[in-house]
C-alpha cells in the first residue's frame, strides 16, 4: 500500500445475555464468559485462534445495486478446530446480521453479537471440521465504509471497491479478522449486466444472465490470503487487456470510460510487466498469482493498495490531463513497482501481525527504488530515494514521538497507526544499508530463503533476519537491536580542533541520540568527504560504533575548509556540520556538480538551518543562488521545499516577505524566459503557493486568461482549480465565480472535487467552520475530497482563522482515528498542529498533551511527531542571528 501523493508535499453494548453464550471461535483470558471479547482483535484472542484454527475458507455472495446505502451478502465459513481447548469468536462489525447457523443448527443473530464479534455457541467446539453459515447486511458509503462507492458527478455511473486493510474485512462480513489465519476465498458478485467485475482471481466461466437481466459472477477460488487482502470492484469500467508476457502474467488496466483518452494504458501494461519480471528474477520466485489487474480508482484514499492479483490505484496518480512531469512520471513508476513488489512481500508471504508492518511496505518501497534504477535507469534513483524517502524518514524518526521499525501491537483496532514514515521511509533506507553491508548475493539470498520458506504463509521479522543468517550474513543480532527493535537515530557531525600552526590536532566523527534518546551506540560505517583549502578533495573510511570515533588520517592535514558527512548517502543518520563547514559550503554549494552529492550537501545543510544553528536568511540567500542553475526536478523541488518552508514558518515577516518576493521573480522570470523546458509547471504550481501580492494574483489570473502566456506551460485541469487558491484566499472579486465556472464546465474531470479541495482557502470564519464540520462527518464529502483540502483550509497567512481550531481538532483525534482511513490521522494533526509556527500554538499543543497523560498511545506520538517541527520553528524565530 503506498499513502496519498502529495502534490506539494462504535462498539456495541455487551448484554448479560449475549456474555453468556459463547462462540464458534476464542474467548480468550482477557475476553471470558463474564467479561466478554474485547472490542477490536486483541493479540491474545488473535495468538489463540491461530493455534486452534486452520484450513479456512470462505464462500462469498454479494448483491450490488446502483444506489445502494447497504450490501447484501451471504458467507459459508468452514474451518477446521484443532485441540478445542478454548472456546472460539468470529469477527463481525457489520450493520446487520440477518441468519446464522453453525454445523447446521439455526442459532439467534441479535443473540449471538458481543461488541463487534459473533459468539454463537456457551461451549468450544469439538476438534474436526465446522461450517458457519450466515446472511448479513454492510454499509456502503463514499467514505467510511468498507464497501466505498464513488458517484460520477458527470456521468451518473458507480463505481464499488472494498478497502480492508487493515483490519475492516470483519465490518464487510463475518470472519477470522486477522493476518496469520490466511485462507481461501470463493467469491460471486450478482450486478447489472453493464458493469465490469473484477476480484482477486480471473472469473469462473462466462456470468449467468438473470431473468430481471442482473448477472451473476463467480470467480476461481483464491490460494491462502489473509482476509485484508480480499478485494473486488465494481462499475461500467473501460478495459484494456494484454496477454501473458514471460516472467510475468497477465495484465488488465480498468478504469472510467471518460479517462481512458488520457490513460497511458500501454505504458501501464508494460510497467507491471517489466516489474514483475525483474522480481521474479532477482527473488528467484515466480509470480505467484494467475493475473494482476490494475484498477483505477477515483477517490481511492490511498496512492495504491496490493490486493492480490488485482491492485487498486487512486487514479489521479496514474492518469494525467497534461504531460506529466518528471516528478509525476517517476512517482507513478515507483508507485506502480511498489504494489508488484507486495505479491511476493505481503502477499505471497505476510507478516503474522501488523508489528512486522515493515516486512510489507519497507521492502515493497526498497524495491520499487531498486526497479526504478534498474528498469528506468535515467531517473537517478538514489538520489530520488535521498530526497524522498530518507528526508521523510529523518523528519519523524528525530522527534520523540518515532516509534522502532518493529512496533508492538496490542489490538488491530490500532493498526492504523502503525503505519508512517517509519515503516515506509526509515525501513528501506536501512535494509538498503545493510544491502550494502552484506553484498547484493547474500542480501538476495536470504530473500529468496524467506520467500520460499513461507510461501503462502506467515512470518516475522525473525524469520527474515534467520533467513539471511542461513545465507552467510553474520553479526545480524547487533543491527536487528538497533535498527529493528529501537527507535530514534544518531545526528551525526565531525568536530575538530587545531594547533598554532592551523593543522589538525585532534579530528573526531560524534554521534548523539535523537528522537527517543538513549545510548548513542548505533553501529557506523560512513565516509567523510574533506575539502582541503586548496579546493582538493578526499574521502576518509570511518566506523563510528559508540559516542565518539577519532580519525587519526587527519591529524596534521591543514585545517580542512570544510567536511561533508555521508557524501555519498549510504549511511542511515542525520547528518549536520560544524559551524566551519555549514559557512563554507554556503559558498561551496552551488560548485558542487554532482547531483547526488550537491543533494546531501543541500540536505545537511538544511538539518544544521532545523537545528537553530545556520541563519535561514543565509541559507535562503543561497538556496536561491542554487535554484537559478539547478534543473534536476526532484532537486529544484527539494530546494523550493526548503525555501517556502523558511519563508512561511523561519523568516520574521520583514525577511519573509523579500525573499518570498525574490523567490517569486526568480521563479517567473525563469518562466517567461523560456529557462526552464520541462518543469514550467513544477514552478507554476510552486508560484501558486508563494502568490500573496495583488501583483502576484494578477499574473496568475493573466496566465489563466491566456492574456500572459507561457511557452511551454500545460496546465492539467486540477492545476487549474488549485490556481484559483490565491485568488480565493485574497477575496478576489471573480474567484468565487470563476471557481463555480469551472467546476462546471469540468465536471467530468473531477470538477467537484477539485473545487471542493481549494474552496477551504477562502479566507471567512464561515468557511471554514463549514469546512470543519464536513470533516467530522463520517460519510460525506469523500476521505479523499477532506484530506486533499487541508492544504487549503491551511492557506498561509490565514492562522487568525484556523489557529482557533486547533484544540478542536486535538479534542476530535480519537473520532478521526476511528473513522477515517490510514493516512488520514497523520496528515489531519500535521495540518493543524504545522499548519502555525507560533508559541501560542506551541502552547495549546503542550497543553492538551499535559491535560490528556493517558491519551492513546499511539495518537500521542503522532502529535509529538508533528509538535516536533512546530517547536523547532519557535527556536528558530525566536533566535537573534548576528548582522
Amino acid at each position: 500500500m503506498t499513502r496519498p501523493r502529495a502534490r506539494h508535499a462504535s462498539v456495541s453494548g455487551v448484554t448479560i445475555l449475549a456474555l453468556a453464550l459463547g462462540c464458534v471461535l476464542a474467548v480468550t483470558a482477557r475476553s471470558s464468559a463474564t467479561t466478554g471479547p474485547a472490542p477490536g482483535i486483541s493479540r491474545e484472542l488473535a495468538r489463540e485462534r491461530a493455534r486452534s484454527i486452520e484450513h479456512v475458507r470462505y464462500e462469498l455472495a454479494f448483491e450490488l445495486t446502483p444506489g445502494m446505502t447497504q450490501a447484501e451478502g451471504r458467507v459459508r465459513l468452514s474451518f477446521e478446530v484443532r485441540g478445542g481447548a478454548a472456546p472460539l469468536v468470529l469477527d463481525f462489525g457489520g450493520d446487520a446480521l440477518t441468519f446464522a447457523e453453525l454445523d447446521g443448527a439455526e442459532l439467534d443473530p441479535a443473540a449471538i453479537r458481543v461488541a463487534d464479534h459473533l459468539v454463537p455457541r456457551p461451549r468450544p467446539l469439538a476438534p474436526g471440521a465446522h461450517v458457519f453459515r450466515a446472511r448479513f447486511r454492510a454499509p456502503v458509503a463514499p467514505a467510511g465504509a468498507p464497501l466505498t462507492v464513488f458517484r460520477d458527478d458527470a456521468s451518473g455511473a458507480e463505481y464499488h471497491y472494498t478497502l480492508l486493510v487493515p483490519a475492516d474485512a470483519h465490518r464487510l462480513f463475518p470472519c477470522f479478522d486477522q493476518p496469520d489465519i490466511k485462507a481461501r476465498f470463493v467469491l460471486e458478485l450478482t450486478a447489472p449486466a453493464a458493469w465490469t467485475l473484477v476480484a482477486n482471481q480471473p472469473p469462473q466461466g462466462e456470468p449467468v444472465v438473470r431473468p430481471d437481466g442482473r448477472v451473476v459472477q463467480r470467480f476461481d477460488e483464491t490460494p491462502p490470503l489473509p482476509t485484508y487482502l480480499f478485494a473486488f470492484a465494481a462499475g461500467p469500467f473501460a478495459v484494456v487487456e494484454a496477454p501473458a508476457q514471460p516472467g510475468a502474467p497477465p495484465t488488465r488496466v480498468l478504469v472510467r470510460p471518460a479517462k481512458l483518452g488520457s490513460l497511458a494504458s500501454q505504458r501501464l501494461i508494460r510497467m507491471h510487466h517489466d516489474a514483475s519480471a525483474a522480481l521474479a528474477r532477482y527473488f528467484d520466485v515466480p509470480y505467484p498469482f494467475a493475473k494482476l489487474d490494475a484498477v483505477l480508482l477515483p477517490s481511492f484514499p490511498y496512492g495504491g493498495m496490493e490486493h492480490a492479483g488485482a491492485i487498486f490505484y487512486r487514479e489521479d496518480s496514474l492518469v494525467f490531463d497534461h504531460h506529466p512531469t518528471d516528478l509525476e512520471d517517476a512517482n507513478r513508476s515507483t508507485l506502480v513497482y511498489h504494489e508488484v513488489s507486495h505479491q511476493w512481500f505481503g502477499n505471497l508471504v505476510t507478516m503474522e501481525w501488523f508489528d512486522d508492518l515493515w516486512l510489507k511496505e519497507g521492502f515493497a518501497n526498497l524495491m520499487a527504488y531498486r526497479l526504478l534504477d534498474e528498469l528506468e535507469p535515467g531517473r537517478q534513483a538514489w538520489l530520488r530515494f535521498h530526497q524522498r524517502l530518507k528526508q521523510r524518514a529523518y523528519r519523524i524518526d528525530v522527534t520523540p514521538g518515532t516509534t522502532p521499525i518493529w512496533q508492538e501491537l496490542r489490538n488491530l483496532a490500532d493498526a492504523k497507526s502503525a503505519y508512517g514514515e517509519i515503516v515506509y521511509d526509515k525501513a528501506p533506507a536501512v535494509l538498503r544499508e545493510l544491502s550494502s553491508r552484506l553484498g547484493d548475493d547474500v542480501f538476495r539470498g536470504g530473500l529468496t530463503r524467506y520467500l520460499r520458506g513461507h510461501a503462502w504463509a506467515n512470518a516475522r521479522w525473525k524469520d527474515l533476519v534467520g533467513a539471511w543468517s542461513a545465507a552467510g550474513a553474520d553479526g545480524l543480532d547487533v543491527w536487528s537491536r538497533n535498527w529493528v527493535l529501537r527507535g530514534g537515530l544518531p545526528t551525526v557531525r565531525a568536530t575538530w580542533s587545531l594547533d598554532e600552526g592551523g593543522r589538525v590536532r585532534t579530528f573526531h566523527v560524534e554521534q548523539r541520540a535523537s528522537g527517543v534518546g538513549g545510548a548513542p551506540t548505533w553501529p557506523l560505517d560512513l565516509t567523510l568527504l574533506v575539502a582541503a583549502p586548496d579546493g582538493r578533495r578526499r574521502e576518509v573510511a570511518v566506523r563510528c560504533d559508540g559516542p565518539s570515533a577519532a580519525v587519526p588520517e587527519l591529524v596534521g592535514e591543514p585545517a580542512p575548509a570544510w567536511v561533508l558527512p555521508n557524501p555519498s548517502d549510504s549511511a542511515y543518520a542525520r547528518f549536520v556540520l560544524d559551524e566551519r563547514s555549514a559557512a563554507a559550503l554556503l559558498d561551496a554549494l552551488p560548485g558542487l556538480d554532482a547531483p547526488l552529492l550537491r543533494a546531501v550537501a543541500f540536505s545537511a545543510l538544511w538539518e544544521t538551518v532545523r537545528d537553530a544553528d545556520l541563519d535561514p536568511a543565509r541559507f535562503g540567500a543561497t538556496a536561491l543562488t542554487l535554484l537559478a542553475t539547478e534543473r534536476f526536478a526532484g532537486s529544484r523541488a527539494q530546494i523550493v521545499a526548503a525555501l517556502t518552508t523558511t519563508i512561511e514558518r523561519y523568516l520574521d515577516a520583514e525577511s519573509a516577505t523579500r525573499l518570498r518576493r525574490a523567490l517569486l521573480a526568480a521563479l517567473t522570470g525563469a518562466l517567461e524566459r523560456g529557462e526552464l523546458e520541462g518543469l514550467e509547471l513544477d514552478t507554476f504550481r510552486a508560484i501558486v503557493r508563494l502568490a500573496r501580492d495583488p501583483a502576484d494574483v494578477a499574473w496568475i489570473t493573466a496566465v489563466l486568461d491566456g492574456t500572459h502566456p507561457i511557452t511551454g506551460l500545460e496546465l492539467g485541469a486540477r492545476d487549474r482549480f488549485e490556481a484559483l487558491a490565491p485568488l480565493l484566499a485574497a477575496g478576489e472579486p471573480s474567484a468565487a465565480a470563476r471557481l463555480d465556472t469551472l467546476r462546471r464546465e469540468r465536471a467530468a474531470e473531477d470538477g467537484a472535487w477539485y473545487a471542493y479541495a481549494v474552496g477551504a482557502a477562502v479566507g471567512s470564519a464561515e468557511t471554514k467552520e463549514r469546512y470543519f464540520a464536513g470533516y467530522l462527518n463520517a460519510n460525506e464529502p469523500p476521505e479523499a475530497w477532506a484530506e486533499d483540502s487541508l492544504e487549503f483550509f491551511h492557506w498561509p497567512g490565514q492562522e487568525a482563522l484556523t489557529a482557533p481550531y486547533l484544540p478542536r481538532a486535538l479534542d476530535s483525534l480519537g473520532w478521526v482515528k476511528e473513522h477515517r482511513k490510514i493516512f488520514f490521522l497523520p496528515a489531519w494533526i500535521d495540518a493543524f498542529v504545522n499548519g502555525e509556527s507560533s508559541p501560542e500554538t506551541l502552547a495549546a499543543v503542550d497543553g492538551f498533551l499535559a491535560s490528556h497523560p493517558n491519551f492513546e498511545a499511539d495518537v500521542r506520538r503522532k502529535v509529538l511527531q508533528s509538535r516536533d517541527s512546530l517547536a523547532r520553528a519557535v527556536k528558530i524565530r525566536a533566535k537573534r542571528w548576528p548582522l
